[in-house]
């Protein structure tokens, strides 16, 4: 079952290769965020349909609270689940407008794109976890990419 995603997956990264705005040393810019969020959300969803879960929607306060964080772990200098004013995932979604429940938030640093980096969660089991909850119903996703060409990505799932 999970196969037909891994292939899909692969051909979308093909693609994504062919124009994607990481690796050959070009920046993001705010052209390439509704392309990525679209993308990403279809890649989520396609695996979410071969695990029998409902599809998630982009969450505009959800993706706000994702783009918060990722700016602040790049000014932290480590990918991890707390602001620097020690403020959790729920507490930043909170902030940003978002009424529901948090299902879990995924991290990464580095130079990926987002289906890579996507990819890279489907190979652990907490983070598919989080990507595969039958409770999501939101989905958010951010990204800063610091002076150096680093990206620091947040994926925030919500109820």
């Amino acid at each position: 079952m999970f196969r037909p995603f891994l292939a899909a997956l692969a051909v979308l990264l093909a693609l994504s290769a062919c124009e994607s705005s990481q690796g050959g040393g070009k920046r993001l810019t705010q052209a390439d965020v509704n392309p990525i969020r679209l993308r990403h959300l279809d890649a989520v969803n396609a695996v979410r349909a071969e695990h029998g879960a409902q599809p998630v929607q982009l969450s505009a306060e959800l993706n706000a609270a994702a783009e918060t964080h990722a700016r602040d772990m790049s000014v932290q200098k480590r990918a991890w689940h707390f602001g620097s004013d020690l403020t959790s995932p729920r507490e930043r979604a909170f902030r940003a407008g978002y009424r529901g429940e948090i299902v879990g938030e995924n991290l990464s640093e580095g130079s990926d794109s987002d289906l890579t980096v996507l990819q890279s969660w489907l190979g652990y089991s907490d983070t598919r976890a989080v990507i595969l909850d039958p409770a999501a119903r939101g989905l958010g996703i951010g990204w800063y990419e610091d002076a150096t060409g680093k990206i620091w990505w947040v994926q925030l799932l919500g109820e």
